[in-house]
């Protein structure tokens, strides 16, 4: 098995090469540290290198309070081995709060372009590392669901089926609470960040619970119920929820150019860096894939000083490193990948 060790510094990590060197792979082995899933694939095995019958990756996190913490992930075909701090995790979510990290690339999905359940992944991991008790109510409310819908797919009877709705109602509020509250805190940062990025436009999140807010949790439950166990499963509740970005009143993802687009996205990105810095004080590892993609220069040098007035780590990929303004960034370590190999430059 091929070992390869890196190390980063904690201010701009900039990383140069041709197309299809392997720049986006390294962002992979970072993201995968905090998310343990790829951002490029849904099929997990693909991470497997040719040949191999397994990838193994051991990451040290440095937290804020100056504490170190190991992650070590072994992917076999078909199944996970997690380990933080030398300790068995068994669920993906009880990684969260070690290593948040927030990715922009040019060619996978986002916010705008990612579908619901996308956004619905991006929301709950922000909240995994800043809303204590968030994950717990999470669990909750995922187990819950799972019971009722496993009572629709047998068509059992309906106290069987409602059984189950208690918990659902008081776990499921409580994270649209959650949800809520988050995404007003979150609004006004992304907004000071579009005026950086986008100048004069006008920024505003739309959240969408799940169900009607004409009528509580339990009432739109009650009302479904004969349609849900027609389908076999459970239509209403936060796990139908969705949220979107609008400009000046329209929506981001159908009414703007694609450089403005990845600006907006970006401005998402920094906001919810910005949020976790505030909550937790560390803002966790920023990754751009391409940055140069999409956006001009001038787009380009602002979306840099403002990562930089952010004061989290960062990982730009770049094919050509003398297009990018850098000069906001004192502390910086250069890497060029070539043919999978990693070398640093000095």
């Amino acid at each position: 098995m091929q070992v390869v060790q890196l190390s980063f510094c904690s201010g701009l990590n900039l990383i140069t090469g041709a197309n299809a060197a392997g720049k986006t792979s390294l962002l992979e082995a970072i993201h995968c540290l905090g998310r343990v899933r790829s951002f490029r694939t849904t099929d997990a095995d693909r991470q497997i290198r040719e040949g191999q019958s397994a990838f193994r990756l051991v990451g040290r996190v440095a937290l804020h309070e100056g504490r170190v913490v190991p992650i070590g992930i072994e992917r076999r075909e078909g199944s996970y081995t997690i380990h933080v701090a030398g300790e068995p995790v068994q669920r993906l979510s009880d990684l969260a709060g070690n290593f948040p990290v927030h990715i922009m690339t040019g060619d996978n999905a986002t916010v705008l372009n990612g579908g619901p359940r996308f956004r619905r992944q991006t929301l709950d991991w922000a909240l995994f590392h800043v809303e204590h008790g968030y994950r717990q109510v999470w669990q909750r409310y995922a187990r819950s669901l799972r019971q009722r819908n496993a009572a629709l797919r047998v068509n059992a009877p309906a106290r069987q089926i409602t059984a189950w709705d208690r918990e659902l109602v008081d776990a499921g509020e409580a994270l649209d609470r959650m949800r809520r509250v988050y995404l007003q805190e979150l609004e006004p940062l992304i907004a000071d960040e579009v005026g950086l990025l986008l100048g004069d436009k006008v920024f505003s999140l739309r959240f969408q619970s799940g169900w009607s807010r004409d009528m509580s949790f339990q009432d739109a439950l009650d009302k479904s119920l004969e349609s849900d166990r027609s389908r076999g499963y459970t239509h209403p509740g936060p796990h139908r929820a969705d949220y979107s970005l609008w400009l000046d009143g329209k929506p981001a993802a159908s009414h703007f150019s694609r450089g403005q687009q990845k600006a907006a996205v970006v401005a998402f990105l920094m906001g919810q860096a910005k949020l976790q810095k505030q909550r937790n004080r560390t803002g966790g590892a920023f990754m751009l894939d391409d940055l140069a993609s999409e956006l001009d220069a001038r787009h380009q040098a602002r979306v840099l000083a403002a990562l930089a007035e952010l004061g989290t780590q960062v990982f730009v990929t770049a094919i050509d490193a003398s297009v990018l303004d850098l000069s906001a960034w004192p502390e910086q370590k250069r890497l060029h990948v070539e043919h999978g190999e990693i070398h640093e430059l000095v």
